[in-house]
């Protein structure tokens, strides 16, 4: 494959369940089209601009309730979703520090972003708190207190586009969403995202 521009982008924010399966997708993308890189870039959906956050209102099991859209999606892809304790959280310094892991280790980018959504799916943790975002950031390898610092300062704010004016702009209306060149899908089955790599690697390969 032409090495020139062969990279799938990858619209997320680590609060959205849709994501979480986005994750693990990827993952096997990756394992399957390892020539096919892969930028994630952070599309924040709860920016302070849209004002307070929703409160958390947890939903009372109900072993009747009907499977929804995100539940038949799991099933299919064998990605289970864990019930998170925590409410819904602002991710804007999570997404900056994605950016920053970009810049100062690139290597340690997936441990990194697979280690935040964990922590919030799985652990229920608040990825808000700069305590937690450091912990994560020692993990994977880096200088925790840079990390904190160029968070503090909004370094890596600018690389973030924010629902729901600015990810309109650009076409992004849900995520995850994996962008093959000009061919785009959101919150689809595995199947789906492989075939659009398939192609994607034809055309590649034609060059």
């Amino acid at each position: 494959m032409n090495k020139t521009n062969n990279t799938v982008i990858i619209a997320h924010d680590y609060l959205c369940p849709w994501c979480w399966i986005g994750l693990f997708q990827a993952k096997r993308l990756k394992e399957e089209f390892p020539e096919i890189a892969q930028d994630w870039r952070g599309f924040e959906l709860l920016p302070e601009e849209l004002g307070p956050l929703p409160e958390h209102k947890p939903r009372p099991h109900d072993p009747n309730r009907p499977a929804t859209r995100l539940d038949l999606l799991a099933a299919l892809d064998g990605i289970p979703v864990p019930k998170r304790t925590i409410g819904l959280v602002r991710t804007h310094d999570a997404l900056q520090g994605a950016e920053y892991v970009k810049e100062h280790a690139p290597q340690h980018f997936d441990a990194y972003n697979e280690a935040v959504y964990r922590a919030y799916w799985e652990r229920s943790e608040d990825i808000s708190d700069h305590a937690v975002l450091s912990a994560i950031a020692k993990q994977s390898e880096l200088d925790g207190a840079d990390f904190i610092t160029k968070i503090k300062d909004k370094v890596y704010s600018h690389k973030i586009t924010k629902y729901d004016d600015g990810a309109y702009a650009v076409d992004v209306t849900h995520v995850p969403t994996f962008i093959f060149r000009g061919e785009r899908c959101a919150e689809a089955p595995y199947a789906t995202i492989r075939e659009m790599a398939l192609r994607f690697k034809a055309w590649y390969d034609k060059k």
